[in-house]
């Protein structure tokens, strides 16, 4: 009996030392995934909007209590049905997934499964919707009043969905066209009078830009009255309100937070002072393409319309077009002697110190001009001449003619770019004929180089086009020589011509 006695005094401590140590925050050792609403959702025929609540649980990952990061972590979403409409991924950190749930027009009563997921675990959530006749009479319920397919509703209609302006499909939008909106004016995009309804994401529209298009989202304004053409894409993903008439190829992304847009404000055709021109990024440029000067011809730069900047001239004067003009903020309006009913390119280039600025006539880049502050020949057998500054590397690689090269020294004269073997004379190879503008390399299209010897130096000009079109212009007066940083490639000195 006494034996029996310790057995069963002993079974309490057995248990204890079994049982996991307690964790002071509560948090499982084990990620877990938990439905916390009802596993059967029912909806009458009308449909609606649906929400399944879940608990998420990234649980330990170490023994010293370290939690799996839920930052970044989504619960996917899958549902065949197409009266149902649920995003596909869900942040684990909201607990909630919201579906929308479209009126049933048959009548027959339906059902559809959500199913979630994350690792390994699961939920399922059956939705049940009523048969369109079940209203009360047996009867199917009444046709509502609205327009088909999609169209777009707002305080312009009073959001009367019978009067919504119906939205036509072409490319890849659907579009509306000739909208006259006021910025009191608000609406969304809807599909069937409402079974669907898109709108934005709680900012304020700008013409010409494009926007998240949000399911059920709030809806959309503008920034200032006038006639749009208002475009929501197919894939319901975008929207975009562009001025009358605009390509909706042309829109630019929306800002995001922290963003930079570049824009020019001054006299130009069609927008004398009444809008920003956005510059769009061409290369290493920013550009406004075909401007057409008006009335005093004066324009400045601006960060974001003005608010992060206003960009011009250090002292007021009149430049003329190719000028390359450098730019400072709070400067004064860049004025340009612009021939009348010509047309320009302006390009523009941002630094926080002075900023770069030309104004060429229509199809033209600017000229970029550098005095050189080296030049090296690294080989004995491939001429390749290096001109070196700052900002720019341009390498040349000569071929010779018939004459063999019996001394180290480049021959007075000018070199075209192109092939002129077996005419005696010195060319350039065009397949080694590259400039690296700020980092980015270029073939040279055409140009030549004018090379005197003045004063027991190299005096040597350099003209030349780039495959962007650019105009490079160098010069450089010095002796050219060997540079360490050739030396792995058999770099030579080449001899001073008046050696």
């Amino acid at each position: 009996m006494r034996k029996l006695f310790y057995f069963l005094l002993a079974l309490p401590l057995v248990f204890a030392a079994c049982e996991t140590p307690s964790d002071p925050t509560g948090t499982p050792e084990k990620e877990s995934l938990t439905l916390s609403s009802d596993e059967i959702m029912e909806f009458e025929a009308e449909g609606g909007r649906g929400s399944i609540y879940f608990d998420y649980n990234p649980g330990k990952v170490s023994n010293s209590g370290d939690l799996r990061p839920t930052t970044g972590k989504n619960l996917s979403i899958e549902c065949s049905a197409e009266w149902i409409e649920v995003d596909e991924k869900v942040d684990v950190t909201l607990s909630q997934i919201t579906f929308d749930v479209a009126r049933n027009e048959t009548l027959e009563p339906r059902e559809a499964v959500i199913r979630a997921y994350i690792s390994e675990f699961a939920f399922e959530v059956t939705v049940k919707q009523a048969a369109g006749s079940e209203n009360g009479n047996d009867d199917p319920i009444d046709e509502p009043e609205y327009i088909a397919g999609w169209a777009v509703n707002g305080t312009m209609n009073e959001w009367a969905k019978a009067e919504a302006t119906a939205m036509s499909e072409e490319g890849d939008y659907f579009v509306v066209k000739n909208v006259t909106l006021s910025a009191e004016d608000n609406f969304n995009f809807i599909f069937d009078g409402g079974q669907k309804s898109y709108g934005g994401n709680g900012q304020v529209s700008e013409p010409n830009l494009i926007y998240e298009a949000k399911s059920w989202g709030s809806n959309i304004k503008v920034t200032e009255a006038g006639e749009y053409d208002i475009y929501l894409d197919k894939e319901l993903k975008t929207y975009r309100i562009m001025s009358a008439g605009g390509n909706p190829e042309d829109a630019e992304e929306a800002l995001k937070p922290g963003e930079k847009r570049w824009s020019i404000f001054g006299t130009f055709e069609g927008n004398n002072r009444e809008s920003d021109v956005v510059l769009k990024t061409d290369g290493k440029y920013l550009t406004a393409r075909g401007v057409k000067f008006e009335g005093d011809m004066e324009f400045v730069v601006r960060c974001n319309g003005g608010e992060e900047g206003t960009y011009g001239v250090a002292e007021a004067g009149t430049n003329a077009p190719e000028d390359h003009i450098m730019l400072i903020e709070g400067g004064s309006d860049v004025k340009i002697e612009a021939e009348a009913g010509m047309r320009y390119d302006i390009f523009f280039i941002y630094h926080e110190s002075a900023s770069e600025l030309w104004v060429m006539p229509e199809g033209r880049y600017p000229i970029i001009w550098d005095r050189v502050d080296g030049a090296y020949m690294p080989s004995y057998n491939n001429f390749i001449l290096y001109l070196i500054t700052a900002d720019i590397v341009l390498t040349l690689d000569f071929t010779a003619g018939k004459d063999t090269v019996t001394d180290s020294v480049i021959p007075e004269g000018t070199y075209y770019i192109g092939d002129t073997e077996g005419d005696g004379y010195w060319c350039f190879d065009t397949n080694y004929c590259i400039v690296k503008i700020r980092g980015r390399e270029v073939p040279l299209l055409d140009g030549y180089m004018t090379i005197e010897h003045k004063d027991g130096m190299y005096d040597i000009w350099v003209d030349m086009r780039t495959a962007t079109l650019d105009v490079l212009k160098m010069h450089y007066v010095g002796e050219i020589g060997f540079d360490p940083f050739f030396a792995n490639m058999g770099g030579m000195e080449l001899n001073n011509p008046a050696k």
